[in-house]
């Protein structure tokens, strides 16, 4: 297990007083039971795009500057 997932399972067994292994062992036990594999977008389907954001300035250039880009804007 990488270091860093090592210690972040340390301190989240610590803030809920639980073993790490029954906090491994749940997150196994739920991936196993998953049957529903696609993305989260691919999920969300028809209702993706479906709403607006309510800010009327929402598709103004100077909101869009960047998007799309993996550089920060």
């Amino acid at each position: 297990m990488p270091t860093e997932l090592s210690a972040w399972l340390d301190q989240r067994a610590g803030e809920l007083n639980r073993p790490k292994s029954e906090l491994v062992r749940e997150a196994l036990l739920a991936q196993r039971a998953r049957t529903d594999t696609r993305s989260v977008t691919a999920r969300a389907g028809d209702m993706v795009g479906r709403f607006a954001s309510g800010r009327r300035d929402a598709s103004h250039k100077k909101h869009l500057k960047g998007f799309g880009s993996c550089q920060p804007s």
